[in-house]
């Protein structure tokens, strides 16, 4: 037996586990103990949200770690360490204590996490804002935490800047010139103009009388995230009045520079139908408070680059049609992509055409619900290995790989399809497939599998892998 020390409300709470069990169980385990629900608390490991899908002795290998709780309520301060949880972003942390070794071993770790932010590179983008605000006043300063006061010191950001920490107040370099790049919450697009007016922005304008009161929301959310108010827009260094569409009788390739002035919380339908954006740089994007990514990009379809390099997805729970309609995409590196929280990845990459190469080994989809059309239209895409995925929690996979009539092999070996209901078309069009390993398929539940391999001329059923649980598999084959 190993043990986790949830450090929670000035206390520590001691849970024995087995080093095989998951964090989330784990960390339910002490939210039954203190009678908090699971959803309602915070908890950090390692300079970042822990990692729920890990197992203990995935995250360490001593016998032994201490996980930091917060209860989630805005405004709140932690009485451990002083944190302010509004959006995890620290305000304020005020400690004044001569008890070093017990009220003070919150500064301990926010100092560790701040080291941590910054060699991993991580929240680069508002790491200004979480330390200008700070102020620490101790009365009496231990050796551990000087030795943290030093080592924060001789860090450097990218481009040079230093942080200076001592214990009345934590300073940045006023003299830096780069700071700024670092400041950058921004996202270059590059648009091909051809015609006098070109659409930058999706507009927002639609008939929602038969929406549901969810697509209402989150529509309206988006809507509301994108603004004049919060966005200042640059055509070539030039800043021109907020509009979703630019209007001009220049010619060619132009740059376009949106300027965010607050952290945004949706990017619902946010480039929907740009169909000359060509180009677009989000490595300087903070999207660390945005849940909804629900058709960003799609119908982007002249799309043929995208930089997502340092895009953080933690707090995401939709990415339904993300890419839907980038039919000019050949690759997409997702490989920052934390996706922990997503319940729908419908339609994700439905109509990527030109998709040749996609690596999905760093998707977690433990919470997936909605896969249907993910891959659908991918015309190009002659393997893809879903090995990684969980599929536990997913009831639709219709269509998920219809129309990938290049695919030649898939891997599907970890796909566990006990809750799944719906598999209609979902290798309909397949015309390239000739053997698929469905072993791990349990078909039990499964309501609709009609036209499950329809189109798939070049499968047989001595080349379909089943278990005693898929029979039904069989007899949608020819």
């Amino acid at each position: 037996m190993v043990e986790v020390k949830f450090i929670y409300d000035g206390r520590d709470i001691i849970i024995k586990c087995d080093k095989n069990q998951k964090m989330k169980d784990i960390c339910i385990s002490l939210s039954n103990k203190i009678n908090i629900e699971f959803n309602s608390l915070v908890f950090l490991y390692g300079g970042g949200i822990l990692k729920f899908e890990k197992t203990f002795e995935e995250l360490t290998k001593e016998n032994k770690i201490n996980i930091i709780v917060y209860k989630n309520e805005n405004e709140e301060i932690c009485p451990k360490c002083g944190r302010i949880l509004n959006n995890e972003i620290i305000n304020e942390i005020i400690l004044s204590n001569n008890n070093i070794n017990s009220s003070l071993n919150g500064i301990k770790y926010q100092i560790e996490f701040i080291i941590s932010d910054i060699k991993n590179k991580v929240y680069l983008n508002y790491i200004n804002s979480q330390l200008k605000n700070i102020n620490i006043l101790i009365d009496n300063i231990n050796d551990n935490i000087k030795k943290m006061i030093n080592k924060l010191n001789v860090i450097k950001f990218t481009g040079g800047s230093n942080m200076k920490l001592n214990n009345n107040n934590i300073k940045l370099n006023n003299n830096d010139n780069k700071k700024e790049e670092m400041l950058k919450n921004e996202i270059i697009c590059i648009y091909n103009k051809q015609k006098k007016e070109i659409k930058i922005l999706h507009d927002y304008t639609k008939n929602m009388d038969k929406w549901s009161d969810k697509e209402k929301k989150s529509y309206i959310e988006g809507k509301n995230n994108i603004n004049d108010k919060n966005i200042d827009i640059y055509i070539n260094d030039k800043k021109i009045k907020f509009n979703y569409k630019y209007e001009s009788n220049e010619k060619g390739d132009i740059q376009i520079k949106f300027v965010f002035n607050k952290l945004l919380t949706s990017t619902n339908h946010m480039f929907y139908g740009c169909t000359s954006l060509k180009s677009i740089n989000l490595s300087s994007f903070n999207a660390t408070n945005v849940e909804d990514m629900f058709y960003i990009f799609y119908g982007c379809y002249s799309l043929q680059s995208i930089n997502l390099s340092s895009f953080i997805t933690n707090n995401v729970n939709n990415m339904g049609g993300m890419f839907s309609g980038c039919s000019s995409l050949k690759s997409i590196n997702l490989s920052s992509f934390n996706t922990t929280n997503v319940k729908n990845m419908s339609y994700m990459f439905t109509r990527c055409s030109s998709l040749q190469l996609i690596n999905l080994s760093s998707f977690n989809t433990i919470n997936v619900i909605n896969m249907s059309g993910m891959f659908s239209g991918c015309s190009s895409l002659k393997s893809i290995n879903l090995s990684s995925f969980n599929t536990t929690n997913v009831n639709n996979m219709s269509y998920m790989l219809y129309g990938c009539s290049s695919l030649k092999s898939i891997n599907l070996s970890s796909f566990n399809t006990i809750n799944v209901i719906n598999m209609s078309g979902m290798f309909n069009e397949c015309s390239s497939l000739k053997s698929i390993n469905l072993s791990s398929f349990n078909t039990t539940n499964v309501k609709n599998m009609s036209y499950m391999f329809y189109g798939c001329s070049s499968l047989k059923k001595e080349n379909v892998k089943i278990n005693n649980n898929g029979k039904k598999i069989l007899d949608e084959i020819n």
